[in-house]
């Protein structure tokens, strides 16, 4: 049970002591794992008192799903984003429009990859590798809406393409936009790129949308040659 007898720090006000310590679990999460992360470490990190995570988050846990919610809020305003692009694109019911909502969506997702709170990508990358079942609810929470939004934007494209099929063209395009934030720095070295510009993100989204409208348009044909 949490009590008022906690101690913050000096001067520090019950929210600021909240926020130290969801930054502190983004860090020492990501760079330790879950697993490797003591409560103690946490409120070092964050200078606060040890009973500080329990009075704020009630468990370690809490404070983990906490700091992965924080992570992944710009992923809200992304499918916000998204929807817009879909609905625009089921209104005008044509295939340049559809193109340009996968477009769209696909730079949606690479502005956020590619943001000054990129760091928090770690965390995000790092739980999503280690495949754990405590991951599992951030997934439905976040991904899997995102993943409807991107389905259906396929099926303007490609109608009546299967489930699976469906499936594996969005792990195309998430791959390559995952690939695109994790070669970053060599894009740098390697071809003199600012991969977080505005003009690199809008070029990369147009190539990996034109790729995909082209595999799509192959899959369609080899349906109906099938």
């Amino acid at each position: 049970m949490r009590t008022k007898s906690v101690r913050e720090g000096k001067g520090a006000s019950l929210e600021d002591a909240r926020a130290r310590l969801i930054e502190a679990a983004i860090e020492l999460f990501a760079k330790k794992g879950y697993e490797g992360t003591s409560v103690r470490d946490l409120a070092t990190a964050a200078g606060v008192n040890v009973a500080a995570v329990s009075y704020h988050f009630g468990s370690k846990d809490e404070l983990y799903h906490e700091s992965l919610r924080a992570c992944l809020a710009a992923c809200k305003t992304m499918r916000d984003l998204m929807q817009v692009h879909l609905d625009v694109a089921q209104r005008a019911k044509t295939r340049k429009a559809a193109e340009e909502a996968l477009r769209g969506c696909i730079q949606d997702f690479l502005n956020v990859l590619m943001s000054p709170e990129a760091r928090h990508s770690h965390l995000v990358m790092r739980e999503q590798s280690e495949g754990k079942p405590r991951f599992e609810p951030v997934i439905r929470e976040f991904f899997q809406p995102v993943g409807v939004i991107l389905r259906d934007v396929i099926l303007l494209l490609a109608p009546g393409l299967s489930d699976m099929r469906v499936f594996m063209v969005i792990s195309g395009i998430i791959g390559q936009c995952l690939h695109v934030y994790k070669a970053r720095v060599s894009y740098r070295v390697l071809a003199g790129v600012d991969s977080h510009s505005p003009e690199y993100i809008e070029m990369v989204s147009k190539h990996i949308a034109h790729l995909t409208a082209l595999g799509l348009r192959g899959l369609e044909r080899e349906k109906g040659t099938s």
